[in-house]
């Protein structure tokens, strides 16, 4: 994984061919792997912090209100922090989809999803209502 002043990142192959390269407004400062390796988080003086899949697909985008200096993910890979320039940092939760469908269900009670909040949060299949 490498990082640039170009507002790329790219992912190599540990043989060296490029599989992925991923983009942000302005100079991207790092790109971090997952502990598992599935996933990427890179940072960028656009005020945000991406994460991507490892061929480049974007999962979420994480936002500051000045550049972001570094991320890191926690040990378990559930969470990651940054940090800005304006000295903040947040930590955010990543959950997968299975994570997401038992948190909502946890929050939301036992029910069925509308297909809009099957949409909303990639909820595939979606059960139907009663």
């Amino acid at each position: 994984m490498t990082a640039s002043d170009d507002g790329t990142a790219k992912v190599w192959d540990v043989d060296g061919p490029l599989t992925a390269t991923v983009t942000h407004d302005d100079i991207v400062r790092s790109a971090v792997f997952s502990p598992d390796g599935e996933r990427i988080v890179t940072v960028s003086d656009d005020g945000t912090a991406k994460v991507w899949d490892v061929d480049g697909l974007l999962t979420a985008t994480l936002t500051h209100d000045n550049d972001v200096l570094w991320a890191v993910f926690s040990p378990n890979g559930q969470r990651i922090v940054t940090a800005s320039d304006d000295g903040t940092a947040k930590v955010w939760p990543i959950l997968r989809v299975d994570q997401l469908r038992e948190e909502l269900t946890r929050r939301l009670g036992p029910r069925s999803f509308s297909q809009a909040e099957c949409a909303y949060y990639l909820i595939d299949p979606c059960p139907a209502l009663p």
